[in-house]
């Protein structure tokens, strides 16, 4: 049987969502922990890319990019037998091969390997609580490695710096439940979208004022917050300018802010690097583009639209227009390349660069019980 298990994770995940149906053991075998957890270490060469339609989300769509056979390293073709219809809409974090996005602002979790689709109940504000017209609905999806435990916090902040926040433990008879803050060391704040899950911790960015930020930490298992403040160098912009060029990833293992303010005119990357999460420790490093990289970047206005596995970091412009590709930045080796994406659909190609955002190459054939 250990023969067999070997044999299954090195299939397609297309191929073992049919062997699904050779029997019930093995079923039971492909949705094992001990395969569904040996499976998110294989890697895979695709790559998900989800098309928001923000007129109307149920227009929107996963796609399939897989390697060009004659130029696999620097251009993907959609495979349109793999295409997801109507699925889709914001994406705010990959998540164990899960795709974590907001539909019509509520929050869902949908695997693109075994087609489930996870939804939550809204939440119910009091009438005293209820959330202001300005009011900025966050998610943030995470996962406890050790006790197998998916978790969901939501965190409502408005512009005056102040912000409520729930959580839901994913589980039959899961429900939201408002969460505590803590007295010291913690202050009000404007949590922003983009989160990330690390080692059975959920982290975001957030606002303190208008010339300082912050990453909140939040436990899965004790349900704690945490604060940290992230550092500024002499000549960086205030935040509010420069929101939409910095966001969480991870790298080399470590919760790291990545600063792009400077790449379109410098050609540089700022990194702040949390060395010691107890300490509040944080390492500053900046990334030179190469010379005879410049031109892939200069006046360009670039976003971050997704982080692989191996640490790459997808860039694209805003605008795409009727030429789509992405840049892959390998910020161990500060190189950077073109890849070429073909086969996109006509309907998508005179759209802003903010309507598609891109899954890591992980795969996941966990099925998740709620």
């Amino acid at each position: 049987m250990d023969v067999v298990t070997e044999i299954l994770t090195r299939l397609p995940s297309k191929t073992l969502m049919r062997f699904k149906c050779v029997s019930k053991l093995w079923s039971s075998l492909i949705h094992s922990p001990y395969l569904t957890s040996r499976f998110l270490t294989v890697p895979s060469q695709r790559i998900y890319i989800c098309l928001s339609h923000y007129e109307d989300y149920r227009r929107s769509e996963i796609l399939t990019l897989c390697p060009c056979a004659t130029s696999p390293s620097s251009s993907f073709v959609v495979d349109h037998d793999l295409t997801i219809q109507n699925r889709g809409g914001q994406i705010l974090q990959n998540l164990c091969g899960f795709m974590c996005h907001t539909f019509l602002k509520k929050p869902r979790m949908y695997n693109p390997t075994t087609r489930q689709l996870v939804t939550f109940p809204t939440i119910k504000l009091k009438p005293k609580t209820s959330a202001p017209d300005r009011s900025r609905w966050c998610y943030y999806f995470g996962h406890d490695p050790v006790n197998k435990q998916y978790k969901v916090l939501c965190s409502v902040g408005v512009p005056s710096m102040s912000s409520d926040h729930w959580v839901f433990d994913l589980k039959p008879g899961g429900s939201w439940k408002k969460v505590t803050l803590p007295l010291a060391d913690f202050y009000p704040h404007l949590p922003l979208r983009q989160g990330l899950s690390l080692n059975g911790v959920i982290y975001y960015l957030a606002m303190i004022d208008w010339y300082n930020y912050v990453v909140v930490s939040f436990d899965i298992r004790s349900e704690e917050f945490k604060m940290i403040q992230v550092p500024l160098k002499e000549g960086d912009v205030r935040l509010h300018k420069a929101i939409e060029k910095v966001c969480l990833i991870e790298y080399g293992g470590k919760v790291t802010v990545f600063d792009h303010t400077y790449l379109e005119d410098k050609g540089t990357v700022n990194l702040w690097v949390l060395e010691d999460v107890r300490n509040k420790e944080w390492l500053g490093k900046t990334l030179v583009l190469q010379p005879c990289q410049l031109h892939l970047v200069k006046n360009v206005n670039l976003e971050v639209k997704g982080i692989t596995q191996s640490g790459k970091v997808i860039m694209t412009p805003h605008y795409l227009f009727y030429k789509f590709y992405i840049l892959c930045y390998d910020l161990q080796s500060n190189d950077m390349r073109v890849i070429k994406i073909k086969g996109i659909p006509y309907l998508w190609r005179p759209k802003k660069g903010e309507c598609l955002m891109f899954m890591d190459q992980s795969e996941s054939v966990i099925y998740l019980k709620t």
